[in-house]
């Protein structure tokens, strides 16, 4: 009677050097992961992403916090040290940078307190059992899926005032005296721009507060009805409160959007006509890439990031004491 005999694959690997090489290696690598510790292998996964994170954030933020303390401009000179000249030469009433920093305020109150309750109100309607309501999500999120660039150019032909959409409209019933050239008139630029940012930017605090009212458990609703708390009543003492969490996200992310404004008024304006439209950020741009003046646009970048920090800071206490009310019921 013959017996089979199964061969262990590493005994006949040992007879072919290349199989017996791959598994050493692999021996060797098992042995390098398993004999670590939690902490030890944690490290190692996060490795390459935290050697990216340092080399293209944390270093030339590092080298915008030193520029700002020195008179750089550009690389073909050594650098300075100024000591705090810029931040002074900042709150010292540069006129041009109080202008931007009037426009950012503007632009900021449209893009935090206009556009917030705007995108609470449609997320409130598109909640409710509307018919044609996933079509109507996808139309208020469909521009965030479009590209910038391909938003601000057909924003700027629509503002075009020979043959853009707006004028076109207005002459065709008879309103042509209110055709503006809605870019190039000083006193309407802005609200120009802020418009297209409202547009494109809608969508995306849309879906966070439907997300934040689908968390709303249906059965406090239905109590607060049978109580007589309707319409506005449970607007105010129901949905509003429980939707604080998604109400600060939105607040924050958009105070962050104000401040870092940037791309559609370059696009369209680059801060024209004059410095009508001219925001911080493209401000800052304009010193630093422009006037090549880089110690200073450093600085007003670093006290960007300073009140970033901050805001995100408050937002983080609010969450902490949010949850922690919750926990205590």
């Amino acid at each position: 009677m013959s017996s089979t005999r199964v061969e262990d694959p590493r005994v006949l690997a040992l007879d072919d050097p290349t199989a017996t090489q791959a598994v050493t290696t692999r021996s060797l690598k098992v042995r390098l992961w398993t004999g670590r510790s939690t902490a030890g292998r944690f490290w190692i996964a996060v490795a390459p992403a935290l050697i990216l994170y340092t080399v293209f954030t944390v270093y030339p933020m590092g080298q915008v916090i030193v520029a700002s303390f020195t008179d750089a401009r550009g690389f073909n000179r050594a650098w300075e040290f100024v000591g705090a000249d810029n931040f002074v030469r900042i709150f010292s009433g540069d006129p041009v940078l109080m202008e931007a920093i009037g426009n950012t305020a503007i632009y900021g109150f449209f893009k935090i307190i206009v556009q917030t309750i705007l995108a609470f109100l449609i997320a409130v309607l598109l909640h409710r059992q509307l018919r044609l309501g996933n079509i109507y999500r996808a139309i208020f999120f469909a521009p965030m899926v479009i590209s910038p660039v391909a938003i601000v150019f057909t924003w700027s032909f629509m503002y075009d005032p020979t043959t853009g959409t707006f004028n076109t409209l207005l002459r065709s019933i008879g309103l042509g005296g209110l055709a503006q050239d809605w870019l190039g008139n000083y006193d309407l630029a802005l609200y120009s721009v802020i418009l297209v940012d409202l547009w494109s930017g809608l969508g995306f605090n849309v879906v966070i507060f439907l997300a934040g009212l689908s968390t709303i458990p249906g059965e406090i609703l239905e109590a607060a009805k049978v109580d007589g708390a309707r319409g506005w009543k449970a607007m105010r003492y129901i949905t509003i409160p429980l939707m604080v969490p998604s109400i600060g996200l939105v607040l924050v992310l958009s105070i962050n959007g104000a401040l870092r404004a940037f791309d559609t008024v370059y696009l369209m304006t680059r801060g024209g006509p004059g410095n009508s439209t001219q925001l911080f950020m493209t401000q800052v741009f304009q010193e630093g890439l422009v006037n090549n003046n880089f110690g200073y646009a450093s600085a007003m970048a670093v006290l960007v990031l300073i009140v970033l920090i901050a805001i995100a800071a408050v937002q983080n206490r609010l969450n902490n004491r949010v949850a922690a009310e919750e926990g205590n019921r």
